[in-house]
């Protein structure tokens, strides 16, 4: 399958006209031309275009099929049977008890046969999918039509068709809007390699220009624009002062005499270039992809903060150090914006007990109408050890009591097959958007990765700044 489809998409037509990158003084500087310098990785991300259009069409065939066929059922797999875990613990042993095995399952071999449990129901989840699929598609005329790494890079026209199924179009729309993080993630690491080389070549036909006007190769104008960079004592001394009293040790004063000449050399240089390029004409003719804006999830899910406000959407959990921080980022950005609203929505990792038994202590705290006195114990605590419990029988009686809540039908809650399922539900909508791990956003439609301040999310939900830009994982958006 993954060879007909790239064989597709290299097949997909001719290639376009090469775009003009860049116009300097009235010279075309080619898109081409500017990936020389970096083709290899060009390449590889444009082949990382193709192939993330590749899963999701192939992910958009299968959900067509189950809606016409009328199967949108969840997987049921197979039980793991302890026959299975004993044969891959032994085949995998030193994964589990040798040198290579993590330290927080050595001894613990209740831990490890969870673990083993985890990964054989994934694989029986993954081959009963495999499997509906190849039902799904006998006999159906299916034909892909995924463009190549070049038309990826920009999003594609609506109407576009990307697979067509016994005549029935599949639009490049469905494409955009289900693989839109990713998508935008590796278009605007195209963008920034590609600018990064555009800098360069506007700097080097700026210095190539004003030596031509001065009749002077590019080495000597640079040669005459740092001479007499010479540093007195005078400097020297200056700067160990300020150095000294700031706090920081100056061992060698020559050492310090190359840094001032090395700044002074590069602020007469900046300073000439500046002026270089305030004097010239310069049309980039790249487009900044423009970030994603996802869907605002906030049904079914416990929230802080306002009943109808800007809303910003959190996939996080308890257990790992940037979710515990942005927590409290959270709160701070409650106690200066009350007109926000905080929805919650669980993001656990592929297998994170500790993480999934907090997740589960937070739904059914919800349930009972606790949320907020559950969530300040969780986050008072350290999280146990991976392989222990936040809370045993008797101090969970305890937190009952405290949460003024029916300790035997808090076990029974925690105990229901319903709170894994929503669990499940929320870090599968955080991976479908394409959130790769916890903390993930969604403000306002804008997504964000990784941990957050308090200022970050007030500036993407505040009214005053309506046109805000994800940060990092991209960006982070990774």
């Amino acid at each position: 399958m993954w060879s007909l489809l790239l064989a597709l998409a290299v097949a997909g037509g001719a290639a376009p006209p090469d775009r003009v990158a860049v116009r300097i003084n009235g010279e075309d500087i080619s898109v081409a031309a500017i990936d020389e310098p970096s083709r290899q990785k060009i390449e590889r991300l444009q082949a990382a275009l193709v192939a993330e259009a590749a899963r999701t069409v192939e992910r958009l065939i299968d959900q067509q099929l189950a809606r016409t066929s009328g199967e949108l059922t969840s997987p049921s797999p197979a039980p793991v049977t302890p026959q299975a875990i004993r044969e891959l613990r032994t085949s995998r042993a030193a994964e589990f008890d040798g040198p290579l095995a993590p330290a927080e399952a050595v001894g613990k071999p209740d831990l490890a046969e969870d673990a083993i449990r985890h990964l054989l129901r994934q694989e029986n989840i993954e081959a009963e999918e495999a499997e509906n699929s190849r039902r799904l598609r006998a006999g159906r005329r299916i034909r892909l039509a995924v463009p190549d790494g070049s038309e990826l890079e920009r999003p594609l026209p609506e109407q576009r068709m990307v697979a067509e199924i016994d005549g029935t179009a599949i639009q490049a729309a469905a494409l955009e809007q289900a693989a839109s993080l990713a998508l935008y993630r590796l278009r605007k690491e195209i963008y920034l390699e590609r600018m990064r080389h555009i800098e360069a070549a506007i700097e080097a036909r700026l210095w190539a220009g004003e030596a031509r006007r001065r009749g002077m190769s590019v080495e000597a104008l640079l040669a005459e624009v740092t001479r007499n960079t010479v540093i007195s004592d005078a400097e020297v001394t200056a700067y160990i002062d300020k150095a000294r009293a700031s706090g920081r040790a100056v061992a060698n004063p020559e050492r310090v005499r190359q840094y001032l000449a090395f700044l002074k050399v590069h602020d007469r240089r900046s300073a000439l270039l500046e002026k270089l390029r305030k004097d010239a004409r310069i049309d980039i003719r790249l487009a900044d992809p423009q970030p994603p804006r996802l869907p605002i999830v906030k049904t079914d899910a416990p929230f802080l903060g306002a009943a109808d406000g800007a809303t910003l959407v959190a996939y996080t959990n308890y257990r790992c150090a940037p979710c515990r921080s942005t927590h409290r980022e959270i709160d701070r950005l409650l106690a200066a914006e009350p007109k926000v609203r905080v929805v919650f929505r669980d993001f656990i990792p592929a297998y994170d007990p500790v993480a999934k038994e907090a997740a589960r202590l937070s739904r059914c705290a919800a349930r009972f109408g606790v949320f907020v006195a559950m969530r300040s114990e969780l986050l008072a605590r350290e999280p146990p050890a991976f392989g222990d419990h936040w809370y045993d029988e008797e101090s969970l009686r305890r937190l009952a009591d405290r949460l003024k809540i029916d300790a035997s039908a808090l076990r029974r809650c925690l105990e229901t097959g319903d709170v894994d399922a929503e669990i499940a539900k929320d870090t599968a909508e955080a991976r479908g958007f394409g959130f790769e791990e916890a903390p993930s956003f969604v403000a306002q439609g804008i997504p964000l990765s990784g941990m957050q301040a308090a200022e970050s999310f007030a500036r993407l939900l505040h009214p005053r700044n309506p046109e805000p830009h994800p940060a990092r994982g991209g960006p982070s958006v990774q």
